[in-house]
């Protein structure tokens, strides 16, 4: 399922970018700088730019980093790889909480995680890519979880949701309270 899940992550974190409202700064697929460098020092290497970053340290870091300390191995599919973007996205921690509070359901975690994102402060630059990444992520999830018969995509406004209060799956459906924006 490790590859599965990498393969799903590259595809959302894949190349170089150094945006200046990522409080991450520079990364390569999904990797940070500062991760790179510790990692590196690790394994007794000298620091090098994270554009240099070769894709054997992409799946290695991945794997001991975020998989590892989720224990990715041991979880339901839909479950690992949900968790396992959430921990890239957003940190082990951060998982490592969500699938707690997910009860072993996949699509509680992706609730907790829609709460979660829509209200950072950074919301407003990287909401909708953030969106389509969690819409794909379910779609991807599906496909592990034989008690779905569809996954319809839901568009709302042609745009990202607004800031959220509370996420809740009852059966098959993902319930949404949104909040007003704050002046």
């Amino acid at each position: 399922m490790f590859e599965h899940a990498l393969s799903f992550v590259l595809r959302w974190e894949g190349g170089y970018s150094n945006h200046p409202d990522d409080p991450g700064g520079a990364t390569n697929y999904g990797i940070t700088q500062a991760t790179y460098d510790a990692w590196r020092k690790r394994q007794g290497l000298p620091t090098r730019p994270v554009r240099e970053i070769s894709m054997d340290e992409v799946r290695a870091i991945y794997r001991t980093r975020y998989w590892e300390p989720i224990k990715g191995d041991e979880l339901p599919p839909p479950l690992a790889l949900a968790a396992f973007d959430l921990a890239v996205n957003s940190g082990v921690g951060r998982a490592r909480e969500a699938i707690k509070k997910a009860w072993g359901d996949w699509r509680r975690l992706i609730a907790w995680r829609i709460e979660f994102l829509t209200n950072l402060p950074h919301w407003p630059t990287f909401g909708k890519g953030w969106m389509r990444r969690v819409g794909a992520l379910i779609q991807e999830c599906a496909k592990y979880d034989p008690t779905l018969s569809a996954v319809r995509r839901i568009i709302v406004n042609g745009g990202p949701i607004a800031r959220v209060k509370k996420a809740t799956i009852v059966g098959d459906k993902l319930y949404v309270l949104t909040k007003e924006e704050e002046a």
